[in-house]
């Protein structure tokens, strides 16, 4: 019996995540990001600044070279040929918002599971997962139905 009652105690302990008093580095950052965006690859140089806003230059596929999405208080225009549109009712840009609506938030609780650290949260009508290091730099982000796998490389502060 004595087992049984020690048994039930610690399964609700297995498996969980703990939180963690890291704090997310998501400003002042600078990253290539290689994504998976629905079985197609992009590779991308991504600036955010300390406020938040972010561009994102799109280095492959080669036919993308040089488009640039730039988000400024949550509105995103997009840049090619010298030619800037609004971009914000466009589904094209999805992959782009997701990544900004990941970092936007400077608040995220980060937890500890299996030794990765993560934070998780709802965005774009999704659920996200992103894995940081100890120092809380952000190292891949997946949302929860597999359209997006994002691995960040070459992060500089």
């Amino acid at each position: 019996m004595k087992k049984l009652l020690c048994l039930l105690l610690f399964i609700p302990l297995i498996g969980c995540a703990q939180k963690t008093n890291i704090k997310p580095v998501t400003r002042n950052i600078s990253f290539i990001a290689e994504m998976t965006y629905y079985n197609e690859y992009y590779e991308m140089a991504v600036n955010i600044n300390g406020s938040g806003d972010m561009s994102i230059s799109i280095l492959q596929p080669k036919e993308l070279e040089g488009l640039v999405f730039n988000i400024t208080n949550g509105k995103t225009t997009a840049e090619f040929s010298g030619i800037k549109i609004d971009t914000n009712d466009n589904y094209k840009t999805a992959a782009v918002n997701f990544i900004y609506s990941v970092l936007k938030t400077e608040k995220q609780e980060v937890f500890k599971s299996d030794n990765h650290f993560f934070t998780k949260g709802k965005c774009d009508g999704g659920e996200y997962k992103m894995y940081i290091s100890e120092a809380g730099l952000p190292l891949k982000i997946l949302d929860s139905g597999a359209r997006f796998e994002i691995i960040i490389k070459n992060l500089t502060l």
